[in-house]
């Protein structure tokens, strides 16, 4: 009976061993897509911030000549 019980008992092992080393290489390769996903967040974030100062220097230049044109305009009129 003893050596029934070992025997379950090494099965019993050989399944765990199976189940962590199946577990450890998904999360390896999930810890792998993380990482992947990261990177292209942050490729996204930094082409937003990109086009978030492109787009805060072209709304300025199209401030300073709406400026430049009303003044112009209200010169024109006061003639």
């Amino acid at each position: 009976m003893a050596n029934f019980n070992m025997t379950r008992l090494l099965k019993a092992v050989d399944r765990l061993t199976n189940a962590i080393e199946i577990l450890d290489t998904r999360l390896q390769a999930r810890s792998s897509d993380s990482a992947k996903s990261f990177g292209v967040m942050e490729a996204q974030l930094k082409q937003s911030r990109d086009e978030n100062a492109e787009l805060t220097k072209l709304k300025q230049e199209v401030g300073d000549r709406l400026d430049t044109a009303i003044g112009q305009l209200a010169a024109a009129l006061e003639k």
